[in-house]
């Protein structure tokens, strides 16, 4: 039995492509220590939070995440992870210790006068004893605002702080330290009521347009950031405006001819109708309608919040936001394993989402969210079509939401970019009510297929979908 969404203004989201700019936050434990790692280091990297051991063959950064670290090199990369490089080496802080080098100098008096290092009896550092899991913890916890941690069984404080931690026995590497720096970043400060992150971002030490190193991989699809454009004529205006809604800005100037401003704000509620917005509903909107300037303030879904938050444009995530994140990156890391196919991949995500939800809108609001589909396991195809769209940015997947109609009721479902060709899939259609069984009735089909039972405008920026998978 097909079901249909009730809601026709649902909010369409687009994986666009993510090499562009940062995007930060932690993973839930990962599957592989070496691959986590290693996307860690890449991710810090991206950030400006860390620094490779070297170059490879190739050029590329050797992040070398199958190494041991010496506790200054530990204590190095907390500061870098803290934003402190530039003070510490401006300031180059006093230290007691007599054994650290030179070069470990600066972060060394960075960690001592901001109670993160200590020393290991008299004035020893054991600088180039190599560090263990416990004490490199105990660095984090300090840097984190925990003073009183025992270095010696840093684990329940870890644990009550939300910090993820390898428990694997057979050595601690580089690469488990860096995974655990990743994790830090969502962790909150002791006593400052914001995150790691949010407070780098607050202190600048993270900007929001930090461009990535080439080839260093950061999860989901970016898009540039537009925060006021001027409207090129009646005809191009809703592409224009969705266009600027990609980048997930909080707010955007428009620029009207003097006297238009009403047609063009009414132009905007058309179009929250027929179209909802690709990215955003218009919940927030201004202007004289004798004005020359329009400022559209787009209301984002959960989804869309979780990527916005991701790509450093937006400075903090709710509760429910920072579960639905945590969720969405478990199922991705239980699905996704090195050499996956991007066919491989969406198949995935599109079987999860039909084996582990049902089709019902009885739970209020979190039914339309991404939210459902992850954490209640109900939802109707706004949850369904959200949350496919999510997994899809996590890995990369370029996709977009399609708003419109499924035998005559609202509806809402996907396109997604495969190797290169654009297809439908309709998690919703594919997920049949008081049924265990798993379609593929509406998996990567073309809009001629589609079209049988669906209807939506055909909007330029909607990409076409011309042939079935083979």
């Amino acid at each position: 039995m097909k079901q249909f969404c009730k809601r026709t203004l649902s909010c369409l989201l687009a994986a666009l492509l993510l090499c562009g700019l940062l995007a930060t936050t932690a993973f839930a434990a990962p599957p592989g220590r070496t691959e986590s790692g290693q996307e860690a280091s890449e991710q810090l990297y991206a950030l400006g939070l860390m620094q490779g051991a070297g170059t490879l063959s190739d050029g590329g950064v050797d992040f070398a995440v199958g190494r041991t670290m010496t506790r200054v090199e530990g204590v190095t990369m907390v500061v870098r992870l803290l934003g402190g490089e530039a003070e510490a080496k401006a300031a180059n802080y006093a230290h007691p210790f007599t054994d650290v080098p030179d070069w470990a100098a600066p972060y060394v008096g960075y960690a001592y006068r901001y109670d993160v290092a200590q020393g290991a009896g008299g004035n020893t550092f054991n600088a180039l004893s190599t560090i263990s899991l416990q004490e490199f913890i105990t660095l984090l916890l300090r840097a984190l605002g925990h003073g009183d941690v025992d270095w010696r069984a840093p684990y329940t404080t870890a644990d009550a702080a939300g910090l993820y931690y390898p428990t694997a026995k057979d050595g601690f590497y580089r690469g488990d330290a860096a995974a655990i720096c990743l994790d830090a970043l969502s962790c909150q400060v002791a006593g400052r009521g914001v995150t790691l992150l949010e407070k780098l971002r607050q202190d600048g030490a993270v900007s929001a347009g930090a461009q990535a190193p080439a080839g260093v991989f950061v999860p989901g699809p970016v898009a540039p950031l537009v925060t006021e454009f001027t409207v090129s004529g009646p005809d191009r205006f809703i592409d224009q405006l969705v266009s600027a809604t990609m980048g997930h800005s909080s707010t955007i100037a428009i620029s009207v001819p003097r006297g238009t401003a009403g047609d063009y704000l009414q132009r905007i509620d058309e179009a929250m109708f027929s179209l909802s917005s690709p990215f955003s509903e218009a919940k927030g909107y201004g202007a004289s309608y004798y004005s020359s300037s329009i400022t559209y303030t787009p209301s984002y879904t959960d989804a869309v919040r979780v990527m916005a938050w991701l790509e450093g444009r937006s400075d903090s995530l709710s509760a429910a936001d920072r579960q639905l994140l945590a969720k969405a990156q478990e199922v991705h890391a239980s699905l996704v394993s090195p050499g996956m196919s991007e066919y491989q991949q969406v198949k995935a995500f599109h079987d999860w989402l039909v084996n582990n939800n049902r089709y019902d809108m009885s739970f209020n609001d979190t039914s339309f969210d991404a939210y459902g589909a992850f954490l209640t396991g109900r939802a109707v195809c706004d949850g369904y079509s959200k949350a496919f769209d999510l997994l899809c940015y996590l890995s990369g997947i370029e996709c977009v939401r399609i708003n419109g109609q499924g035998n005559g009721g609202g509806h809402a479902w996907n396109k997604v970019k495969i190797d290169g060709q654009w297809y439908n899939v309709d998690v919703t259609w594919d997920d049949p009510a008081n049924v265990s069984t798993l379609l593929y009735k509406y998996f990567l089909v073309s809009d001629s297929v589609l079209d049988r039972d669906h209807d939506w405008i055909q909007y330029s920026f909607w990409p076409v979908a011309p042939a079935n998978y083979k």
